[in-house]
C-alpha cells in the first residue's frame, strides 16, 4: 500500500489551506514504523543526496551519503529517495513493515504523489521506486520544510564532495 500526503505526519503539523507549517516538533512514530528523512541538493556543478533513518524512539538506525551525477536537486531527491527503499530492504528488518518517507523538494514530492506530473526520462527510476515499495510493504511519502531536516542536510553538504556512496546500518 501506497499514502501520499502533503505535510508531515510526524513532525509538522499543516494546514491544507497553508504552505508553512503551523508547528515543529519530533513526534513518536506508530509501533512497526521506521522514517526515512531524505535529502537532495545541488551545490554549483555537484549534487549530493542523503539519507537518515530513525526508529520508533528517533534514533538514527541508518545513515548514506554521497554524490551523484543528476542534472539537479531533484532528480538527486527522487535517486535517494531509491537508495532509502534500497537499504531499507537490504536491512532485511522483518519487525518493521511500514515506512515514512519524508521529501523536502515540493517538486520531488509532486513526482511521487502525482505520476502524471513525472518526466519521462526518470520513468526507469519511478518503476524501480515503485517495485521497491511493493517489496517494502506500506510506503507513506510525505513533504517537509527542509529546515527540519537538519541531519540529512548535513549529510548532503558532505556527501556533495564524497566520491562513493557511503551506508551504514545498526
Amino acid at each position: 500500500m501506497v499514502d501520499i500526503y502533503c505535510g508531515s505526519l510526524l513532525d509538522n503539523l499543516v494546514d491544507s489551506s497553508k504552505s508553512k507549517p503551523v508547528a515543529s516538533f519530533w513526534r513518536p512514530l506508530p509501533h512497526g514504523w521506521l522514517k526515512f528523512n531524505v535529502c537532495g541538493i545541488a551545490l554549483e556543478d555537484s549534487v549530493g543526496r542523503e539519507g537518515v533513518l530513525r526508529d520508533i524512539e528517533g534514533v538514527a538506525r541508518v545513515l548514506f551519503s554521497g554524490a551523484v551525477v543528476a542534472n539537479d536537486a531533484e532528480v538527486a531527491e527522487i535517486g535517494v529517495v531509491k537508495v532509502a527503499l534500497e537499504v531499507f530492504l537490504a536491512m532485511n528488518c522483518k519487525t518493521y513493515e511500514s515506512l515514512f518517507i519524508e521529501i523536502g523538494s515540493l517538486m520531488a514530492f509532486s513526482w511521487c504523489a502525482n505520476k502524471v506530473l513525472r518526466p519521462w526520462s526518470l520513468q526507469t527510476i519511478f518503476v524501480e521506486i515503485e517495485i521497491a515499495m511493493f517489496n517494502v510493504g506500506t510506503v507513506v511519502f510525505s513533504l517537509v520544510d527542509k529546515n527540519g531536516n537538519d541531519m540529512a542536510f548535513s549529510l548532503t553538504m558532505v556527501g556533495v564532495n564524497r566520491a562513493q556512496m557511503f551506508k551504514a546500518w545498526w
